[in-house]
């Protein structure tokens, strides 16, 4: 039997019984201290992936403003500087939605009932934000990628993509690959683990 299931054997019947104090039992407080616990440690890589991709798109923002700055009378940077600060919007509004309930999720009351609630929630934020990473994702790494490989050719490449499409085209497909390659690495390690764990953990509370 795990230590969680033990806590919880132990809980469930105390709580039951009146405390003359009124206090929470210690098993209970246990039980609770716990459960928090766990559900942190199985979520801190997703956290660091939270820090990571909100530390990139701030440089993606910084970028694109700058290039809008910088050659606002050239149509073509123009247009694809507000299309890169446009496309991750989206996506950085979702982030800092579903990451900060996770992270300000908090037990509440003292039942059985709200701690598997608690654990349902975070399960399901985190998969929710991860559903909507994997689809957006599809549209997000060929556009931008296609944007970054055409501001980098127009701003430093004399020419453009015109004068070089073959160097334009190898350089896209270098991107995606590198791209995709790392986001499946980035989402074994910091959402399929985590929900895997928190997931059996919910199992392992209602059992």
């Amino acid at each position: 039997m795990s230590t969680l299931e033990q806590f919880k054997k132990h809980w469930e019947p105390s709580n039951k019984v009146s405390v003359a104090d009124g206090q929470p039992s210690l098993d209970e407080a246990s039980l609770r201290s716990l459960v928090t616990t766990r559900v942190r440690t199985h979520t801190k890589a997703s956290f660091r992936y939270f820090w990571a991709s909100f530390t990139l798109q701030l440089l993606v923002y910084a970028m694109c403003s700058h290039l809008l700055i910088r050659y606002w009378p050239q149509p073509e940077i123009r247009l694809m500087s507000l299309l890169g600060i446009l496309l991750y919007l989206p996506f950085t509004s979702m982030l800092m939605s579903k990451f900060k309930r996770v992270a300000t999720g908090r037990l509440a009351g003292k039942e059985p009932a709200p701690i598997r609630t608690y654990l349902s929630e975070q399960y399901e934020l985190l998969n929710s934000f991860f559903t909507f990473k994997k689809r957006y994702e599809w549209g997000l790494i060929p556009v931008s990628a296609a944007i970054g490989v055409f501001l980098t050719f127009k701003v430093y490449v004399p020419g453009g993509v015109q004068a070089f499409p073959v160097g334009a085209i190898l350089t896209y497909a270098v991107t995606l690959l590198s791209c995709y390659g790392a986001i499946r690495a980035e989402n074994q390690k910091s959402f399929v683990g985590p929900l895997q764990h928190l997931q059996a953990l919910l199992r392992e509370y209602q059992a």
